[in-house]
């Protein structure tokens, strides 16, 4: 019996220091988002992401998850992680290009034709040209994957925009100082507005237009206050995932590989889920009333060379812009 005893007891504090040094090799990632899981489009992908890091690594991952701004808001997620104080976030692109300036090419007036035009830019190694250099060497954060919203279009209360003429003496709600430059250039007068202010300020007749995702529209009802919805590409958020470079330098190779691999596929399942939402967005509004339309190809063409002032002011301002341009007109098929 004593024989028994110890035998058990060895075997019980064997299984005790495996749990302890398991333990010990379990990498917790903090994960933080200002956005709350109904983004489905960006939310569902990253979950996946996540799921599968700590699947594939056989528990050797964990994830702390804060999302809703629980921890920090757009605007602060890339100071928070270069300090550290998270190890990962899924930034949108407008809210850091104040600190990284080049991430403001997606915010520029109709540089790309749609979502396929912009992925390939992506998987073209746009963030290659010099883009993940500075996030990382500048704010340590290593760039893991990126993938785009659904783009801004034209919403307007009462006429469509289609021709350049269209923007003239019309009041029009910015989201920033790209879109207030462009607006301007364009012939409209801006005034810079939250999203949360748009379906009011169009109820009461204060804007008679605005440039917003259809994600937005449908999330705050624009349908009940606007007519018109114009598609043409006004701009482009992209979705960057990053982590802490010191985070990433402490982990193993073997995981490092699993989460870049799995950010692709993130990457990819964002690209799907957009490209869907776009279909199912446009059948939505036109159930519901709203007038949808697109802008002719010549028509785009004088809005872009108009506004090209602002993108030739930002290219003076920010380093390896030749090269990013270069490449999305490369990418460009018409």
């Amino acid at each position: 019996m004593k024989f028994k005893f110890l035998i058990s007891t060895v075997i019980a504090g064997a299984m005790g220091l495996s749990q302890q040094v398991s333990a010990k090799d379990v990498h917790e990632i903090t994960f933080s988002s200002y956005l709350p899981p109904s983004y489905e489009y960006v939310w569902t992908p990253m979950n996946n992401f996540m799921s599968k890091v700590e699947e594939r690594s056989e528990g050797r991952v964990k994830f702390n998850v804060f999302h809703s701004a629980q921890l920090f808001d757009g605007y602060e997620e890339l100071p928070a992680l270069s300090r550290g104080d998270v190890d990962m976030v899924n930034m949108t692109s407008t809210y850091p290009s104040g600190t990284v300036p080049a991430l403001s090419l997606f915010s520029m007036p109709f540089m790309f034709d749609d979502i396929d035009h912009i992925t390939r830019v992506l998987k073209g190694g746009l963030f290659d040209l010099g883009l993940s250099q500075e996030m990382e060497q500048e704010h340590d954060a290593v760039v893991l994957g990126f993938a785009s919203w659904d783009p801004g279009q034209l919403y307007s209360r009462r006429t469509p925009i289609l021709k350049l003429d269209d923007f003239k003496r019309k009041v029009w709600a910015s989201t920033g100082s790209i879109d207030a430059e462009t607006l301007k250039e364009l012939g409209g007068s801006p005034t810079t507005l939250p999203s949360s202010e748009l379906y009011l300020a169009f109820d009461r007749g204060i804007i008679d237009a605005t440039p917003r995702p259809m994600l937005t529209g449908l999330g705050r009802n624009l349908y009940e206050v606007m007519e018109h919805l114009t598609m043409a590409t006004f701009g482009i958020e992209v979705a960057v995932l990053a982590i802490n470079k010191q985070k990433w330098e402490g982990l193993p190779k073997d995981i490092q590989q699993i989460i870049t691999e799995a950010a692709v596929e993130r990457d990819a399942e964002q690209y799907e889920l957009v490209k869907q939402f776009i279909v199912d967005a446009t059948a939505k509004y036109e159930s519901l009333g709203v007038k949808v339309h697109q802008v002719e190809p010549d028509d785009l063409l004088q809005m872009r060379k108009k506004a090209s002032g602002v993108v030739n002011t930002w290219a003076k301002e920010v380093k390896h812009s030749d090269a990013y341009l270069e490449l999305v007109e490369e990418m460009r098929e018409n």
